[in-house]
């Protein structure tokens, strides 16, 4: 099937952002690059976060010429808005969104979405378990069993077409309406750092998180607060990504 991108499967990466964002600046030709690998030496987390090794996961980072548009806060929620509907397509199984960068099965962790920009680069990192039986507290995966690797570059695949479809056109292409119903986050009590509560209740049109506070309304914007998690659930929160 011709794909409107370049596609690099690896075996073993230090990391798909890093090996993404040097394939396509060599390309030089303008046209976005998939990298898939089926195993990944060394992760990034927004933040510094840790970064754990699942043992069948999928680790793809699609790098693109960076957009010079304004509604680039928007790319990690199309990321998961496409990851999502990629998961449902491929493995039939439904995930939730927290806002802004996670993958989730009821409270647990099953994927993550970095995305980092750069000399005229764009690099949209996707990490989801697939199968991960030993997981450490905090994370998990989408199925019991291993489902191969060919799963993983499948879902990769797909993730990519449905990403790249999301980003054209922004920010008018964007359904925030639909991003909001598969939003884990919204219509509940949440915490941020640095400190702040409040009940999420929106997204903005550039995919900031509305939040109601003791003092009134504000903004949460991705760049700016981290380790944001409903007020229940542990701090113990990590992923593959």
């Amino acid at each position: 099937m011709d794909t409107p991108y370049v596609t690099h499967i690896e075996e073993r990466v230090h990391s798909t952002q890093d090996f993404a964002r040097t394939q396509h600046e060599l390309a030089r030709n303008g046209k976005p690059t998939l990298v898939i690998a089926h195993r990944q030496d060394s992760g990034r987390g927004r933040h510094g976060n840790p970064w754990w090794s699942p043992t069948r996961a999928m680790f793809a980072s699609l790098a693109v010429t960076a957009p010079d548009i304004e509604a680039v806060t928007l790319v990690p929620l199309v990321a998961g808005l496409a990851a999502h509907d990629a998961i449902e397509s491929q493995l039939g199984v439904t995930t939730a969104l927290k806002w802004p960068n996670d993958v989730l099965i009821a409270e647990t962790k099953v994927g993550g979405i970095l995305v980092e920009r750069g000399n005229g680069t764009m690099v949209i990192g996707g990490g989801i378990n697939l199968w991960w039986p030993d997981a450490p507290s905090g994370a998990g995966a989408l199925l019991d069993h291993d489902p191969g690797a060919a799963a993983a570059v499948d879902l990769a695949q797909d993730w990519a077409q449905r990403l790249l479809e999301g980003l054209r056109d922004l920010p008018t292409s964007f359904d925030r309406t639909r991003y909001v119903a598969v939003c884990s986050s919204i219509g509940r009590t949440i915490t941020w750092q640095p400190a702040g509560t409040g009940k999420a209740i929106g997204i903005t049109a550039d995919g900031g998180l509305i939040v109601a506070t003791e003092t009134g309304q504000s903004t949460l914007h991705a760049g700016e607060v981290s380790h944001v998690r409903p007020a229940t659930m542990p701090a113990d929160d990590r992923g593959s990504t």
